[in-house]
């Protein structure tokens, strides 16, 4: 978790249109953008991984966490703290090369939505991942 961001430092860095006027804990809560949560300080993290060199977070970023928290995702469905989601970001992946989806979101961010499809849909061989 080395150089990854406070709320405050998140924030200065995603650009105004990514919120589209929402506050980074309504762009948190809609799946926006991707946070862990740190029980012990009382805070969430920001990896930058998730935002391209404009502040924009990756175009597929919502819907791979929709697949991620969804039925077929990493809790059945039920509510995380990030950690469980982040297993899956920064794990190397066959379909990427051996690449993480956190190393290829910003570069390819269809293939990671490709991925996340594979891994976590109804009709993936290995559903729920």
């Amino acid at each position: 978790m080395i150089n990854w961001l406070d709320a405050a430092t998140f924030e200065s860095l995603l650009c105004e249109l990514a919120r589209e006027g929402r506050t980074l804990n309504q762009c948190l809560q809609s799946g926006a953008v991707f946070a862990v949560w740190i029980p012990e300080k009382l805070l969430y993290l920001f990896p930058p991984w998730q935002l391209d060199p404009t502040g924009k977070p990756s175009p597929v970023l919502e819907e791979v966490l929709a697949l991620l928290r969804g039925q077929y995702g990493v809790s059945g469905g039920e509510r995380t703290s990030g950690w469980e989601e982040l297993e899956w970001f920064i794990a190397p992946h066959a379909q990427l090369r051996g690449n993480s989806p956190s190393e290829m979101l910003i570069l390819e961010p269809a293939l990671v939505l490709e991925a996340a499809r594979q891994d976590l849909s109804s009709w993936s061989a290995d559903a729920r991942w």
